[in-house]
């Protein structure tokens, strides 16, 4: 269960990868909300979490069904859907994003052409946009670039309980580039960014 959460799934179009970092207020985020799979695409799966939308909707991206049919089938045969908060992206930087009527405030999403940010229990509506502008605005690695956006939303409020731990996946084509987690911290995302 990720309420209080706060997500960036990206592309990148040279080289072509495909990224998600998230930060919350629950602990071991990196092993419920983040999938991806090389050279298929990446879901974000949060609020009351369902692990099944990631495992399942990869599936679904691998065999060539575009993210809001994804999407769209998923909800279909979720009774709960209306407390989860999902984001699909594929290597032909397709999209599909919903967020339930049951997700806690503050939540939203932000569609942009090679991003989409996600968020929920969100100290305040700053947060994404935050998230959004500094990612937008960069330049340099991938990864940098989304943890440092995930910083900024942090910085303009974050989750309601403040940061837990936090995760970023990157993949190529072929490849998972990036897979790194931290399950438990006072800063997660400051310790993801040591990593690097």
């Amino acid at each position: 269960m990720e309420i209080g959460t706060f997500s960036i799934l990206a592309l990148s179009n040279n080289p072509p990868l495909l990224g998600i970092a998230v930060a919350s207020g629950s602990t071991g985020v990196g092993s419920r909300v983040p999938h991806a799979k090389p050279g298929i695409g990446g879901v974000v799966t949060q609020a009351y979490t369902s692990i099944t939308y990631g495992v399942e909707g990869l599936k679904l991206l691998e065999l060539g069904f575009s993210p809001v049919e994804v999407l769209n089938s998923l909800l279909a045969g979720d009774l709960e859907r209306e407390m989860r908060q999902v984001a699909i992206m594929d290597f032909a930087g397709r999209k599909a994003v919903f967020t339930g009527s049951m997700v806690p405030r503050f939540h939203g999403e932000i569609i942009a052409e090679d991003y989409v940010v996600i968020g929920n229990l969100l100290r305040n509506d700053r947060v994404l946009k935050c998230v959004a502008e500094n990612f937008k605005n960069s330049r340099g690695a991938m990864a940098r670039r989304m943890l440092e956006a995930l910083r900024a939303g942090s910085i303009c409020g974050g989750d309601c309980r403040g940061e837990r731990s936090a995760a970023i996946i990157i993949v190529d084509k072929e490849h998972v580039r990036v897979n790194l987690r931290v399950d438990y911290s006072k800063n997660p995302v400051q310790e993801l960014l040591n990593k690097l």
